[in-house]
């Protein structure tokens, strides 16, 4: 018996198919197919194939779906692997289209005897004949995730070919030759995940997919030179890693995160975003040697920026090791700015003047102030409107021989920084510590700002 058949009278046994649990009527098969898209879009690729299933009325609608997640996770050998038979591929004729797809899935029982990479040979199979029968063209968002744990250690360079082949061959032409809606590439979200870039696969997204808003890049390998677009809004790279990734370029780009991952030639990376508005640039100093230049990033309003063994003298020739003053003057117009994991050498060593006129929040996260808090006094200096000031984990001054680690009150005369309490008049600053010395260090942030009032100041103590 056909697995369609099989599916459909178990369903009508226990009253699903063909009507309510109680024998009513289908009432969701009856909404239009842009509902039955919609609710199709949150669910995994492989989910969303097996809707077809259902009946007649959902025989089809997986292939027009606007989102689709290719995701490695559901393919799992422990249990029963449902799979499009290679039959079904892209050089199938117009009469192979109006068959039922159900025809064409085959289960696959578990067999303990499986070769080690089965499941990635039943995910290969499944993700290369969907991306040959759904109208990738007109999809809106596209997610493919594989997991580098299970898969071939050439998983990454199969899944861009699968893609450059997707790119290639979906045309008007194939797209009419399947029974599907033509048209120029809609694409406006791209999600990919353990996935090998190179310039041409690139170069192809950039030609093809000119609408394109959304880029996510995890644990992916870029062997890349640039990222240039007219389009993007949001470019967030977690973990990948580059070799020469030298610029990013775009003028509609708002959101951008670098999070992890390196860029091992060396080379600075330049980034060019006047529109940019968030940035969250969480890296290790010395996965990124050649340093960071934000030449143009004056709309930014929201700025976060961790840089991991900053603090520790290493001598390893990163240039994001030592000053990076041209770095935070590069964010000076933001409101809102987390500065979290630099030692004292982030200014340099004459730093000059900078004014941050539109910074209404400051949080300073397991940063080193032990150097007479010049880090500190260099944003509130510059600061005539900050009302927010957290301070967590902070190294203040070194220890008091009287009293074991027992902060110092430093040495920076009150008279220089008396102006500074007027500027900041509306200042309310909250300490997050964790060695046990609250009291004290509230003595001491007042000894630094002479005028600050204790009631404006909240201690926070954390384990």
């Amino acid at each position: 018996m056909e697995l369609e058949d099989a599916v459909r009278k178990r369903a009508r046994a226990s009253g699903v198919v063909g009507g309510s649990a109680a024998g009513g009527p289908d009432r969701l098969s009856s909404l239009p197919d842009c509902l039955l898209h919609t609710i199709m879009s949150f669910l995994k690729a492989r989910q969303a194939v097996q809707t077809c299933v259902l009946s007649t009325r959902w025989r089809h609608l997986w292939r027009s779906v606007p989102c689709l997640d290719i995701d490695f996770d559901e393919f799992n050998s422990k249990a029963p692997v449902i799979r499009l038979s290679s039959s079904d591929d892209s050089s199938s004729s117009d009469s192979d289209t109006s068959d039922s797809d159900s025809d064409r899935l085959q289960p696959r029982p578990f067999n303990k005897h499986f070769t080690k990479y089965k499941d990635w040979e039943d995910f290969e199979d499944f993700a290369v004949i969907l991306m040959s029968r759904c109208n990738i063209a007109q999809l809106d968002s596209f997610r493919l995730h594989i997991d580098q744990t299970r898969a071939p250690v050439f998983s990454n360079r199969l899944a861009a070919r699968w893609l450059c082949r997707a790119m290639k061959y979906c045309t008007p032409d194939h797209a009419s030759k399947l029974g599907l809606s033509s048209g120029p590439w809609r694409l406006k979200r791209l999600h990919l995940c353990h996935v090998l870039l190179d310039d041409h696969f690139v170069k192809r997204v950039s030609s093809v997919c000119r609408s394109l808003e959304d880029l996510e890049l995890d644990d992916c390998r870029c062997e890349i030179q640039s990222i240039t677009s007219d389009s993007l809004k949001t470019l967030v790279l977690k973990n990948c890693e580059c070799r020469s990734l030298s610029e990013i370029i775009s003028p509609t780009l708002k959101t951008l995160v670098i999070d992890g991952g390196s860029n091992t030639d060396a080379c600075m990376l330049i980034i060019l975003a006047p529109a940019l508005t968030y940035l969250h640039l969480a890296v290790d100093v010395y996965n990124f040697r050649g340093g960071f230049s934000l030449n143009e990033v004056p709309s930014v309003a929201k700025a976060f920026i961790h840089l991991q063994h900053h603090k520790y003298n290493y001598s390893g020739g990163s240039k994001l090791e030592g000053d990076q003053f041209k770095l935070l003057c590069s964010i000076s117009n933001s409101t809102n700015f987390k500065l979290s994991g630099v030692g004292t050498r982030v200014l340099g060593k004459e730093p000059r003047f900078q004014e941050f006129k539109n910074l209404r929040s400051l949080f300073l996260d397991r940063c080193d102030l032990s150097d007479d808090f010049k880090t500190l006094v260099f944003f509130l200096w510059g600061s005539p409107i900050l009302e927010k000031l957290t301070l967590q984990c902070c190294e203040f001054p070194k220890c008091s021989s009287k009293k074991k680690r027992m902060p110092m009150c430093n040495s920076i005369s009150s008279s220089e920084l008396r102006g500074l309490d007027l500027l900041c008049e509306n200042l309310k600053v909250e300490i997050i510590y964790n060695d046990g010395h609250g009291p004290h260090l509230i003595r001491l942030l007042q000894r630094v700002l002479v005028n600050l009032s204790k009631n404006n100041i909240k201690l926070t103590k954390v384990n």
